[in-house]
């Protein structure tokens, strides 16, 4: 989603009045010397700041992957004119790119108001509440993306990701704060069978079924740890006597 943010970006940007040095800049971003650009655009901001020659000296930083190069730029666009959704859709980007989340949430935001429903501000937005752990907004948000994209991978691939990450997050959650209720009990007694300690694991299912004999499931999971304890293979009794002639 970056590559369309960038043509979106640099489409907005049209129209500027180039002096030497811009249209040097724009000549190497042409191209693709974006290193040679960065230096041109340093140079027309020595002589002249500008919002404008700022943004294009963030994206060029931003499209050599200098993405804490990129931040001052675009926020030194963004203090000569604030109300650019495109400046503050890449700042956002560049401060999750160098894990600053809540200051990217918070640039995420803003562009979010200038442009209502646009799909790369969305996207970000998504995926930088899924970095704070704030789940349940960045899940709604890429759930409704993927809906309106069914054929994009990367926001499936982050769903499923996230999906399984949530929910261990939950289960250590309950397991931790609630040890002595049903649900403790039986998140505990699901990360130890997790886990392959299947002893234990039906253990804890045992005093669950005793104190709380209703509980949906738990006479299922003793039922199926008993009859996977049963179906495994056991030792010939000449297989034990051989095994108890090897001390511990």
């Amino acid at each position: 989603m970056n590559r369309i943010a960038v043509l979106v970006f640099v489409a907005s940007l049209a129209g500027q009045q180039p002096d030497a040095h811009l249209a040097a800049a724009r000549r190497a971003e042409t191209s693709g010397d974006f290193a040679a650009a960065e230096l041109e655009y340093e140079k027309a901001l020595a002589v002249h700041p500008d919002a404008t020659t700022y943004q294009r000296l963030g994206l060029v930083c931003h499209l050599q992957n200098r993405f804490a190069e990129a931040i001052p730029a675009f926020r030194s666009s963004l203090k000569l004119q604030p109300n650019q959704w495109a400046a503050r859709l890449f700042l956002g980007m560049d401060l999750y790119r160098t894990n600053q989340f809540a200051s990217a949430l918070t640039e995420l935001n803003s562009a979010d108001r200038l442009k209502p429903g646009d799909l790369e501000i969305r996207f970000w937005l998504g995926v930088t509440h899924l970095a704070l752990k704030q789940y349940f907004p960045g899940l709604k948000i890429l759930e409704t993306l993927s809906r309106e994209q069914p054929k994009n991978l990367q926001i499936l691939r982050i769903l499923a990701e996230n999906y399984a990450a949530f929910s261990a997050t939950l289960l250590n959650e309950v397991a931790e704060k609630y040890p002595d209720t049903p649900a403790g009990m039986l998140v505990h007694g699901q990360a130890l069978e997790f886990e392959g300690a299947d002893e234990a694991a039906l253990e804890i299912y045992r005093m669950l079924n005793l104190k709380w004999p209703d509980r949906p499931g738990v006479r299922e999971a003793i039922d199926r740890l008993k009859g996977r304890s049963s179906s495994r293979p056991r030792p010939s009794p000449e297989a034990a006597a051989d095994a108890s002639a090897f001390p511990l």
